[in-house]
């Protein structure tokens, strides 16, 4: 297991080595490589290419300008972009990419997300986790619109060996949420991890449910109960995963972002944008479907092992 974990993030680390180096190419050898000022149209294939390496439309475009504002040789705009691109990280306080948690007191996780990102799977890592470190830990089944969803967090509390608060078929999330918190509290948890159902970001109902079940959660927890909102996006979707974090931020507020399926298919870019555009810390990310395939995302090592 540690041989399958260890090749796992090796192959998402060369991955991430592979976007760089050949996004360096694209921008020294495709666009031509020469001490001369960058001109118009070099700006306007690097800009495309940028946006074509997942790292963002705002981003790409804002790096495009500040190499306008300030020109410089085309054999300089790889070391440009990486400083640029070190500054995005800049944007989220250091100590906000780690989960803030505190043994003595009742933790919650909302976890949200559309469907198919790895909610319930990061969910039963997270579960694992941090029974690992001590936490008694409690899962509920928030996500009541699909049968099949229950079935598999069940089957993950299971694998984590941690318990779970379900209701039978057809109750409200906010039934749910409220008896696990009870429970919670009566049998002295101290984490409590929340599913949700996965919906799509411009379904407006469904979003303001988001919005009905953190309101549960605050009118019947204790002021310092510490409440995390995390938003489960899938890394392959690129930038896609920007449009949904915006959507969920206007339902609920978020305070960080799990990045699943980080792996042999996995694009790097999308973390700069998250933290370029968003202000969000990713604070864990997926590496494959094992209980212990969750890491701690950790700003440092991935720029220096990525550069």
């Amino acid at each position: 297991m540690v041989r399958v974990k260890a090749w796992v993030a090796n192959v998402a680390i060369l991955v991430a080595v592979s976007f760089f180096t050949n996004l360096a190419k694209k921008i020294g050898s495709a666009l031509g490589q020469n001490k001369l000022l960058v001109d118009d149209t070099y700006l306007e294939n690097l800009e495309a290419e940028l946006i074509r390496s997942d790292l963002g439309v705002n981003l790409s475009l804002d790096f495009v300008e500040s190499i306008r504002k300030s020109p410089c040789s085309e054999d300089e705009v790889a070391t440009r972009l990486k400083d640029f691109l070190l500054a995005a990280f800049g944007k989220v306080n250091k100590d906000q990419f780690k989960l803030q948690t505190d043994k003595s007191k009742l933790n919650i996780i909302l976890v949200v997300g559309v469907n198919g990102v790895g909610k319930t799977t990061n969910i039963g890592k997270l579960a694992h986790r941090f029974k690992q470190d001590g936490f008694k830990t409690l899962i509920a089944a928030g996500d009541t619109f699909r049968a099949a969803a229950e079935e598999q967090l069940e089957l993950w509390s299971k694998r984590a060996g941690v318990d779970i608060v379900q209701l039978e078929e057809g109750s409200k999330a906010s039934t749910v949420v409220f008896k696990a918190i009870e429970r919670a509290q009566s049998e002295n948890y101290n984490m409590l991890i929340i599913d949700t159902a996965g919906r799509l970001q411009n379904k407006t109902d469904l979003m303001d449910e988001l919005s009905k079940l953190k309101q549960v959660i605050e009118k019947n927890t204790q002021a310092d109960t510490l409440l995390e909102t995390i938003l489960v996006l899938d890394a392959t979707t690129g930038s896609n995963a920007i449009s949904q974090a915006e959507k969920f931020m206007e339902a609920t507020q978020l305070d960080s972002i799990i990045l699943s399926k980080f792996d042999g298919t996995a694009r790097a870019g999308v973390v700069f944008s998250i933290a370029y555009k968003l202000k969000l810390p990713v604070k864990f990310v997926g590496l494959g479907e094992g209980l212990e395939d969750i890491e701690e995302f950790k700003p440092d090592q991935f720029i220096s092992k990525y550069f």
